[in-house]
């Protein structure tokens, strides 16, 4: 079972977060797995968790996935996996009261709040407090390349399966961290993205029904790697 996000924080931490998705837009693909990971104010990890997510049956009958050869799920690895609704208590629960990170922000935020509106949990139209790793790399490394396999190298992080969104959430998480310490290398008494953690302090457009949210624990279910090596990325598709 994945280890479980920690309970909303008493100062604003980091909810990092990175999707596996059918193809690139919110209105017409859908989500087919989400890692999410706590960070403290200061970057360190307090709990994490991940699940495959069931698009559930396109025009025609069948699971579409889209481009297997990116991030190595089959229809038959989400059939049976929470569909996001199952799981959109326990993703805004885990959101609220934190600046939401990804690599790439505008991608993971835009399938996330198009799909967290949607439902109803989230006010449409109201922008959730963000950091974008990939938007501020060249603040806080030298690389020829924002993709977070290049920011990962510049900085030293390790990245074993990439688009694996437990795996990538967790490098990302690693470069917020990078960022943080460089930012206090550097004599900053509060990040660059300070305005961020104000406005996640106070944020209030987010609902979620607490029995829903630890029922979709129980629900979360893992890729499971046949005994081959996840996909390698070609490069192709979006700039994680």
């Amino acid at each position: 079972m994945p280890s479980s996000a920690s309970a909303r924080p008493l100062a604003p931490g980091y909810a990092v977060v990175d999707l596996e998705t059918t193809g690139l837009s919110p209105g017409a693909d859908a989500i087919l797995e989400i890692g999410l990971v706590h960070l403290d104010a200061r970057g360190e990890i307090e709990g994490s968790w991940t699940s495959l997510v069931d698009p559930g049956p396109g025009p025609d009958g069948a699971r579409e996935v889209g481009p297997t050869f990116i991030h190595g799920l089959t229809p038959a690895d989400v059939t049976g996996a929470p569909r996001i609704a199952d799981l959109a208590d326990l993703i805004a629960r885990d959101l609220a009261g934190r600046v939401v990170v990804a690599h790439n922000a505008r991608f993971d935020l835009g399938f996330l709040g198009h799909a967290l509106s949607g439902l109803g949990i989230l006010d449409a139209d109201v922008p959730i407090p963000q950091v974008c790793t990939m938007r501020r790399a060249r603040d806080y490394l030298t690389t020829p390349s924002r993709r977070l396999t290049a920011c990962c190298e510049a900085a030293g992080i390790p990245l074993a399966a990439h688009h694996t969104a437990l795996d990538d959430a967790m490098a990302c998480a690693g470069l917020l961290r990078h960022y943080l310490a460089t930012g206090r290398e550097r004599g900053q008494d509060r990040p660059a993205w300070g305005d961020a953690l104000d406005a996640a302090a106070v944020f209030a457009g987010l609902r979620w029904d607490d029995q829903r949210a630890d029922a979709a624990r129980s629900h979360l279910m893992m890729r499971r790697w046949s005994g081959a090596a996840p996909p390698r990325s070609t490069g192709a598709g979006r700039t994680h």
